[in-house]
């Protein structure tokens, strides 16, 4: 089995590729108050992969709010990729209590596993 196939035996639930307009707010990694208009590009039920313009700190909590809807959900900085080639970073984010609705879609439902 290769190792995105292990991977995503792993994950808890499917992600599906898709633009949120969202306001963060959290904390950079020297210790700076950061809020500012983002991205989310990968939504799970329990995360979510965001694009921002400045790094946020890893284990560090964060207020993401979904621009279409106004909502606000509590995450957990869990992965901060290097600067990409455009300027902006990567930012894995864990729920700190998953709601299947933040996101404003329906997910896939669960595979059971044999």
């Amino acid at each position: 089995m290769s190792s995105e196939s292990q991977m995503r035996e792993r994950r808890r639930s499917e992600r599906v590729l898709i633009r949120v307009p969202i306001q963060v707010r959290g904390v950079a990694p020297d210790g700076s108050e950061l809020k500012e208009e983002a991205e989310a590009v990968v939504v799970s039920r329990f995360g979510a992969l965001l694009r921002t313009n400045k790094p946020l700190k890893k284990g560090s909590g964060l207020t993401v709010t979904n621009t279409f809807s106004r909502e606000a959900e509590e995450f957990r900085v869990v992965w901060v990729s290097e600067k990409q080639p455009d300027g902006r970073w990567d930012v894995g984010v864990e729920a700190v209590h998953p709601r299947e609705d933040f996101w404003g879609i329906r997910f896939p439902p669960a595979t059971v596993k044999a």
